[in-house]
């Protein structure tokens, strides 16, 4: 069997072992060979952009409530408190920039989720691009989101960056869908993988990358497949 190179990705960095989003977890990523890193980021009270995933901080911090009812100075009295947390250094909420500080010099590749439910607003998508123009980073970049709207207006503010349509399901109208947002990228949950939706993208000049690859069997299917890159919580 004819097993293919694809990117390994880091799912909000190496969050198997190391607790997510964080700057340890992208570093223990990277160490661990990742050629990228997978970050969600939202919005704070006073509009800075931070890496999170989930809508309420509880998961994560010793603290409870929605995160952008939070200040980012509030955000620093609430360290992470997840299991994975014991006996690291001490982890905090990651800022975009503190990931771009730290990724500047490091040949990875940065997926970047929008978590917003692509209301009109388009205030995260502005404040993005401001940060990531501050860095000159478009290069490397893959933005990601579950929304169409999200998706238009990335592309808009920025051009040239890369864009992921992120998918639990597709078919051919789908992918259709994706080309006309002027996606490079379609983001696929591996369940839905399969050789008919990798031979439609590849006909309309679309890559594949494939989340969440954590089970062995999950790999086993897709090692023979003609796709760009996986998605994991283990990239060693």
């Amino acid at each position: 069997m004819c097993v293919l190179r694809r990117l390994n990705i880091a799912h909000r960095g190496f969050s198997g072992q190391y607790p997510e989003n964080t700057l340890l977890a992208f570093e223990r990523a990277y160490e661990a060979g990742a050629d990228g890193v997978e970050l969600d980021v939202q919005l704070t009270k006073d509009k800075e952009v931070v890496i999170f995933h989930d809508d309420t901080i509880d998961r994560m911090t010793g603290g409870t409530g929605k995160l952008n009812d939070y200040t980012l100075i509030d955000l620093e009295s609430y360290p992470i408190t997840h299991p994975l947390q014991e006996n690291l250094k001490q982890q905090f909420i990651p800022t975009l920039s503190d990931y771009l500080i730290w990724a500047a010099d490091k040949p990875i590749i940065t997926n970047i989720e929008l978590k917003s439910e692509g209301e009109e607003d388009n205030e995260l998508e502005r404040k993005v691009a401001e940060v990531l123009r501050r860095f000159n980073t478009e290069r490397t970049i893959i933005i990601s989101s579950f929304h169409k709207k999200s998706i238009a207006r990335i592309k808009q503010l920025m051009p040239k960056v890369k864009i992921g349509l992120i998918l639990s399901e597709c078919d051919e109208p789908t992918i259709q869908m994706a080309k006309d947002l002027d996606a490079e990228f379609i983001h696929l949950k591996a369940s839905s993988l399969n050789a008919q939706i990798i031979q439609l993208a590849n006909e309309y000049g679309m890559g594949i990358n494939v989340w969440t690859v954590n089970e062995s069997e999950d790999l086993k299917k897709i090692n023979n497949l003609d796709i760009e890159g996986i998605i994991t919580d283990y990239p060693d």
